[in-house]
């Protein structure tokens, strides 16, 4: 038995923390789901273990209260934001690694032709619908359409340097991943 989503917060870390917590009661973060590759959209596969319906027993009965907004299994008693406790962030940090490493990987694969013609073709479009089709509004789009197309290289560029910092901390962790 499993279960797939996307990432419903604006951080990895956050998501990493779910993860953690989703562990202790009997799911563990198993990478991207295959059969979803294609979406467009990385969605996360979280399996069930075989002993789920005991570690969900005993996390209920440490945490009686986590599914009525009070604490969390390794984490601070603190209603936002929700933070990591020392004994618990070595682990939620290599889970953080492996969803970034899954995350920017996903990303990666997504082709970047369709926004090398897309960026420069709707701000020409732009400019004819508009009626500004002079020297003038072209060196504007063209400067706009660079400097978009810079940040997206740019941002490709960051990804990749932030899956091999992460690559590398799971390397030393004597994690493999992807599995």
């Amino acid at each position: 038995m499993s279960f797939t989503t996307e990432i419903p917060w604006p951080s990895l870390w956050k998501f990493a923390q779910f993860a953690y917590i989703a562990e202790q009661y009997g799911y563990r973060y198993s990478g991207l789901d295959a059969e979803l590759r294609d979406s467009g959209t990385p969605f996360f596969l979280f399996r069930r273990l075989p002993d789920a319906r005991e570690r969900s027993a005993h996390t209920r009965k440490r945490f009686p209260h986590a599914l009525e907004g009070g604490r969390l299994p390794g984490m601070r008693a603190w209603p936002v934001p929700v933070l990591t406790l020392p004994k618990a962030r070595s682990e939620v940090r290599l889970l953080h690694a492996r969803i970034a490493i899954d995350y920017y990987g996903a990303l990666g694969r997504q082709r970047m032709r369709p926004w090398l013609i897309g960026i420069p073709v709707v701000f020409l479009l732009f400019l004819l619908v508009n009626g500004e089709l002079h020297a003038t509004g072209l060196r504007v789009a063209a400067g706009l359409a660079a400097a978009l197309l810079i940040a997206l290289a740019a941002s490709r560029v960051f990804m990749r340097r932030r899956r091999a910092a992460h690559e590398r901390l799971l390397e030393r962790s004597g994690v493999r991943w992807p599995p």
